[in-house]
């Protein structure tokens, strides 16, 4: 989602520690510390009248790193720029709220993740 990546560049927490944001998946050779997301649901908001045009998708926002530390760091700026807030780019409004997060390690990657779950809502 275009408007999720650009209200993470925008905010100076997280561009102080990476730029690098991808969708799915980890490119081959990457270089840390990065943001890896993905939409794990998507419901569209419906009425009686028919389909609203909003969604409320379930997005989980990875935070990857060579330390724990810096992980648990690139989680907190990621929490911070997106925990309840609002952001428009290109038309599209979306609003976060944070529901769960969990660490992790990754043995082949020889890396942490910090996954976060965000519950989003946005027009479509």
């Amino acid at each position: 989602m275009k408007a999720l990546v650009a209200a993470l560049k925008a905010d100076s927490g997280v561009s102080a520690i990476t730029t690098r944001i991808y969708p799915n998946y980890i490119p081959q050779n990457p270089t840390y510390p990065l943001i890896v997301y993905q939409q794990v649901s998507g419901p569209r908001i419906q009425s009686i009248g028919g389909p609203t045009g909003n969604a409320h998708p379930r997005y989980q926002i990875e935070a990857w790193a060579e330390t724990y530390d810096a992980a648990k760091g690139l989680a907190a700026a990621i929490r911070n720029a997106l925990d309840g807030k609002k952001y428009t780019h290109g038309g599209v409004t979306i609003s976060a709220l944070m529901q769960n997060e969990f660490d992790g390690y990754e043995e082949a990657e020889a890396c942490h993740r910090i996954v976060s779950d965000f519950s989003i809502w946005h027009n479509e």
